[in-house]
């Protein structure tokens, strides 16, 4: 057989042209070749999880343990930062304005023994419309990261906060993104039991404690702001403090500064009762698109969904199933009139109308997860309590645009179809609670004045947290807790670009108490937040000219 250039004319322009035509269709077939082979490679799960993680890693520089152009600032704590010594109660700990030093140190073999391990992935994880899938039946936790391929288990560490020191304490890694976007770090967020290895053991009554990284939120004070503003509207929610954790592994890391983090009490069986007065409050902390979706009457078939938080009684299980088939096959009418025998309609009204007005999209709204519900096995009701905030004010990059999250429908909030919610809202005795709930929030909480003087008392305890980790990282906290707003686009083609638009705090707060109000007053209607923010691009446009 000839070669290929044996068939170009001998000399002249035609040669040269054929040379190009060649050269073109040596490129066109290997780029083709290359999409073929990425196509192939992506039905492999263990690709895609690959894939997956290596674009968080990359596209999280902002993250990672970088050299910085300049020494940090020299942090000054102005009296913030809390002591073991002074630790009596659960309130000593979590306060929103304590800071507490913590420190993990492991050994070299502990440390090793942290490390995710990896099980096999889900297929095709991201489903057509846009949703991920939340379970892998493969990984015992639900959530991204196990359907990923990523399990957490469980090591041992000497634990020092605040100078209460633990030896042989529980700890392991935890969370879902906020886990996926510090990966080739050391800055993870954390989970520490204190019992694990020594059984009984508490400090100020507690034994588990909950340490977020912070890297979704540039202001790291939507979490605690957020977990403030529920407990002030009267939904049961976890307190938080900040930390500054610290990291030592023999060899590889002394007293390592890991950052600012924030301290989320746990919700569990101690702090229910706490919270509730009794002991007969079952937690639990659903991970599912379809809430009270009819599983049948085996409770089996209910619990890796419902994952819950305290140990059932028998008849606590079956009130759950109960109040499935009541969500799942009552008539409408029966829906409405029996509604309040089932939930706590006032704190349901209550927990969504905070939902509402924080445009909390990272959550029951739109990724079925990041909260728990509650059931009151004395009134056989169910309610609901938020948890990882780090998205809430607005800030979750993933769904819509800054436009439609400011000013996102109050009364259909929800991103997919959800029959749950499509029930509720639809119900008079939910609306008129939840309008009243808006109504009274607005006037009493939801105030921008108000909510930007505790940004202000919030920023500064953080602020020298920040300062000392990172100048990059303090350079975008001072934005995102301005007054003063930032020109140009607020949106990024890529949510989780490092250098995309910073969100900012009080900015929402304002725009949303006056949309919110609006749209109670019949002046305005919402937009429906979607998971394509250019399937709405004509709104964008609209809401910026005004």
């Amino acid at each position: 057989m000839r070669p290929p250039w044996k068939w170009l004319p001998a000399s002249g322009w035609k040669r040269w042209l054929g040379i190009l035509l060649m050269t073109c269709g040596s490129f066109v077939l290997l780029v083709a070749t290359l999409v073929i082979s990425v196509i192939i490679a992506w039905q492999n799960p263990g690709f895609q999880s690959w894939a997956i993680s290596k674009l968080m890693t990359l596209s999280q520089p902002a993250f990672k343990e970088e050299a910085e152009s300049a020494p940090p600032p020299t942090p000054s704590y102005r009296g913030f930062e809390a002591r073991g010594a002074d630790v009596h109660e659960v309130a000593d700990i979590y306060r929103n304005t304590n800071v507490w030093r913590v420190e993990l140190a492991f050994t070299e073999e502990e440390w090793s023994k942290l490390s995710p391990k990896r099980v096999p992935p889900i297929p095709g994880f991201m489903q057509r419309d846009g949703r991920p899938q939340l379970r892998n039946t493969n990984a015992i936790r639900n959530g991204l990261a196990g359907v990923l391929g990523f399990e957490f288990p469980w090591s041992s560490a000497t634990v020092d906060i605040g100078g209460a020191v633990f030896t042989n304490a529980g700890v392991r890694i935890k969370g879902n993104g906020t886990f996926l976007s510090s990966l080739g770090t050391y800055k993870h967020p954390y989970k520490v039991e204190l019992n694990h290895h020594v059984k009984g053991r508490k400090w100020a009554g507690k034994s588990t404690f909950n340490f977020g990284n912070l890297t979704a939120d540039f202001s790291h004070v939507g979490d605690a702001l957020g977990y403030e503003f529920y407990r002030e509207a009267g939904v049961p929610a976890p307190r938080t403090a900040f930390a500054r954790m610290f990291l030592t592994i023999p060899g590889r890391a002394e007293h390592r500064l890991l950052g600012p983090y924030i301290m989320a009490e746990n919700p569990d069986e101690t702090w229910a009762r706490e919270r509730f007065g009794k002991k007969s409050v079952a937690l639990f902390k659903p991970v599912t698109y379809e809430l009270f979706s009819d599983l049948g009457t085996n409770w089996n078939a209910y619990a890796g969904i419902y994952d819950p938080k305290t140990k059932l009684t028998p008849e606590q299980e079956q009130q759950v199933i109960h109040a499935v088939q009541f969500v799942a096959h009552t008539s409408d009418a029966d829906f409405a009139a029996k509604l309040a025998a089932h939930f706590d309609l006032g704190e349901i009204a209550r927990f969504f109308a905070c939902e509402t007005l924080l445009s909390n999209y990272d959550g029951i709204y739109s990724n079925g997860q990041n909260f728990l519900m509650y059931l009151d096995s004395d009134s056989g009701r169910l309610g609901f309590i938020p948890w990882d905030l780090d998205h809430s004010w607005g800030e979750f990059p993933f769904l819509g645009n800054a436009q439609q999250r400011e000013h996102s429908d109050i009364w259909h909030p929800w991103v997919w179809n959800n029959r749950f919610l499509e029930r509720l809202f639809a119900a008079a005795p939910f609306r008129e609670a939840y309008k009243r709930e808006l109504n009274r929030l607005l006037e009493t909480q939801f105030v921008p004045a108000r909510l930007n003087r505790r940004v202000d008392t919030l920023a500064a305890v953080v602020r020298p947290l920040v300062a000392e980790a990172s100048t990059n990282r303090l350079a975008r906290f001072e934005v995102a807790v301005s007054s003063s707003y930032s020109d140009g686009p607020r949106d990024a083609e890529r949510p989780d670009a490092p250098d995309r638009p910073i969100w900012q705090v009080k900015r929402f707060i304002e725009n949303r108490a006056r949309d919110v109000r609006d749209q109670l007053d019949g002046k305005s209607k919402g937009v429906r937040v979607v998971y394509n923010a250019e399937k709405d691009s004509a709104e964008r446009r609209r809401r910026e000219k005004h």
